[in-house]
């Protein structure tokens, strides 16, 4: 099925890398105004087995990795550049990543899940044929 032209599974994407753009940007910008993590709710005692002694640096990692990075995939897929669809994978691994790091130092918050989901979300969406055919459609027009 096709929307504008294009794969809907492309815009299912689309709307996944968008949700989690907005997400880690909000996220981002609050950890970066209160390092304390307290406009989050977040308790500073798992940070205790890390080298941080607040959020500053996790808040800009979220907010560049998983904010402004996602936004600039989301662009690359839709201007069907051929980067687009090896670096949604490419956040959905970071994903992974962060998620276990999160884990490992003791977070224990119902947002493990949604990003675990949007993770694999990612992937599987990604790697699906139509929005890789979408890539290669750009070089026929």
């Amino acid at each position: 099925m096709r929307v504008g032209g294009r794969p809907a599974i492309l815009w299912v994407l689309l709307a996944v890398l968008g949700q989690l753009a907005v997400r880690a940007v909000i996220g981002g910008v609050a950890l970066l105004m209160a390092p304390s993590g307290e406009i989050v709710g977040l308790s500073s005692v798992p940070l205790d087995r890390t080298p941080f002694g607040d959020f500053l640096v996790p808040g800009i990692i979220l907010f560049v990795v998983f904010g402004l990075v996602p936004a600039v995939v989301c662009y690359a897929l839709y201007t069907r550049r051929r980067w687009g669809w090896t670096s949604s994978v490419g956040v959905a691994v970071a994903m992974l990543i962060w998620v276990l790091v999160e884990v490992a130092a003791g977070f224990d918050r119902p947002t493990i899940y949604l990003n675990l989901a949007t993770a694999g979300a990612i992937v599987v969406l990604a790697v699906h044929p139509a929005v890789r055919q979408d890539r290669s459609d750009a070089k026929r027009s």
